[in-house]
């Protein structure tokens, strides 16, 4: 089996285009990648990139994505319910409400499910 090193480029091809980059950029800020003419937009998140491109690129055109899931780990277990909370505020609706918690390893986990169905994880360890 091949040892995978880690997990990065993460794309989402949404049919509300538009009102998804107002929402990511609610929760991210302002993108660091727009492409010159082309419906691809994209936020730099701590070693990778969340990237938003039009369902017309995506495997189902003119759809939103379905059974997608994402998780962005923070610094801090502060971290986790600030950023919870940033997401609810811009439009998400709570799955998953944070807490501490334990899944490979103890954290503060939360969860949301944006308005165009994909869910995102926030999660930070624990201090041992």
């Amino acid at each position: 089996m091949t040892a995978i090193v880690g997990l990065s480029y993460i794309s989402l091809y949404i049919a509300d285009y538009d009102a998804s980059i107002a929402f990511y950029t609610r929760v991210f800020g302002e993108p660091g990648y727009r492409e010159e003419g082309q419906p691809i937009v994209g936020w730099h998140l701590g070693n990778t990139w969340l990237t938003v491109f039009d369902a017309a690129y995506g495997p189902a055109p003119g759809e939103n994505p379905r059974g997608t899931e994402f998780a962005v780990q923070v610094q801090s277990p502060q971290d986790v319910d600030a950023l919870y909370g940033q997401l609810i505020a811009s439009g998400a609706l709570s799955c998953r409400e944070p807490e501490d918690t334990w899944m490979y390893e103890s954290m503060r986990f939360a969860c949301v499910d944006d308005p165009f169905g994909v869910r995102i994880d926030v999660y930070a360890a624990l201090p041992e």
